[in-house]
């Protein structure tokens, strides 16, 4: 019985996958009874990801250390200094909302260039941001637009960035100013 639930599930195993399952003595018998050929894809889908708890653990350490009322202090302060600096830019629009409400992440549309073409130009001046819905097409549709890019801070950025991330679009600006 064993073997023909493993030759069952070998033939699914490009279809489905199964994340942190209790591994049971059903399971082991299952995999000990299986052709050879499916012991080691069997036995591979219930490897707990412990690279990955080990490292949120250090990031949880890490942040702790540093204590979540200056990360948030910092983040704060970099957004509002992005916001100040971003006004500079013309025919930029920031989406999203004002004061305490927002967080460290700015979506935003310069004139009528797309959002990808937008992030491949800040991405040939060495700035990296996304592009796209940002899990939020039904907003995006609302507001009559095909997609932002956005800009995110954190802990690991600072101002100088901030202002290359400014320079950068003014000089985007500039140069494809026929196009807005």
């Amino acid at each position: 019985k064993a073997k023909a639930i493993a030759e069952r599930m070998a033939r699914f195993q490009h279809r489905i996958t199964l994340h942190l399952v209790p591994f049971s003595e059903v399971q082991r018998q299952i995999i000990l009874e299986a052709p050879k050929a499916y012991r080691v894809v069997l036995s591979r889908r219930y490897t707990p990801p412990i690279a990955e708890a080990i490292a949120l653990g250090e990031a949880a350490s890490y942040l702790m250390e540093i204590g979540m009322e200056r990360v948030f202090a910092h983040d704060r302060a970099l957004l509002e200094y992005a916001l100040k600096r971003l006004a500079e830019v013309p025919d930029l629009k920031v989406y999203g909302p004002k004061g305490e409400d927002r967080g460290g992440v700015i979506p935003f549309t310069l004139g009528r260039l797309h959002a990808h073409d937008l992030a491949t130009f800040l991405d040939q001046e060495g700035i990296a941001v996304r592009a796209g819905h940002h899990c939020a097409q039904p907003l995006h549709r609302k507001l009559g637009l095909a997609a932002t890019a956005r800009a995110s801070f954190y802990l690991y950025n600072t101002f100088e960035e901030v202002d290359r991330f400014v320079e950068a679009l003014l000089r985007i600006h500039t140069r494809y100013r026929a196009w807005l």
